[in-house]
């Protein structure tokens, strides 16, 4: 991987105030917002701070949707014809969607932490150093597959309908993996359905962290097994699109 391409990669994303809105304020403000619906419905004498039950789910909604948003860039290069240039440059093709992947993977680094700092701030919650590390650094890296599965959805969209495909995709994920509204108060169809999405394992990832069950070895292997199926996903398209072109 080219790093000088990684690094203009990254200070095109952080140039955009879009970017900056998503991967900054809406985790942030989603998980005080959520904070205070959930206080009010939370059992009076819970040993459990609602402020902490809510940290893995709006981490990963911050991880979900920056990786994502890797998918309109993509899509806009394709059409605009920026793929078949890289072909008369240096720049391998799989070098082009490893430097895509990496970019989603690190603008999704400061939602969790966002996220941590308005839970530790303004919601008096308190972990130890792993507790911190795994709802900031493991569920980030939890989220691989969704920066490659903006990735995939960026290689087969175009200006008519990718953006509208992002934004579905974000919200059955959301929905299906529990992020907004916990499984176990659905009905259970809910829940098995959300087994097969990546979402759902990486809140379940994320809750290790506060000590609420979740399994971080399955978790982590489901996830990666998701990262390795849409990889070669992304891979398939790219060499189909370049030989159709």
């Amino acid at each position: 991987m080219n790093l000088g391409y990684l690094a203009l990669e990254l200070r095109r994303v952080l140039r955009e105030p879009g970017t900056l809105l998503f991967i900054i304020g809406f985790p942030g403000a989603f998980y005080l917002l959520e904070a205070v619906i959930f206080e009010s419905q939370w059992p009076a004498r819970s040993a459990i701070d609602p402020g902490a039950v809510l940290l893995p789910a709006m981490a990963g909604w911050g991880v979900l949707i920056s990786g994502m948003l890797v998918g309109a860039r993509v899509m806009n290069e394709r059409e605009a014809g920026w793929q078949r240039q890289l072909r008369l440059t240096p720049l391998t093709g799989g070098g082009y969607l490893l430097g895509k992947a990496a970019v989603g993977l690190l603008v999704s680094i400061p939602p969790p932490i966002v996220v941590a700092l308005a839970a530790a701030l303004f919601r008096d919650v308190r972990l130890d150093l792993g507790g911190w590390l795994f709802v900031t650094l493991v569920i980030t890296l939890g989220g691989t597959p969704f920066a490659v599965l903006g990735l995939l959805i960026g290689q087969f969209g175009n200006k008519k309908n990718t953006q509208q495909i992002i934004i579905i995709g974000m919200l059955v994920l959301a929905i299906f993996g529990g992020i907004f509204i916990p499984l176990d108060s659905l009905p259970p169809w809910f829940t098995y359905v959300g087994y097969a999405t990546p979402s759902y394992w990486l809140i379940d990832l994320g809750r290790a962290g506060i000590e609420m069950g979740g399994d971080p070895m399955r978790a982590g292997l489901i996830l990666l097994a998701w990262t390795v199926v849409l990889a070669g996903a992304v891979i398939w398209r790219y060499r189909h699109d370049s030989a159709r072109n």
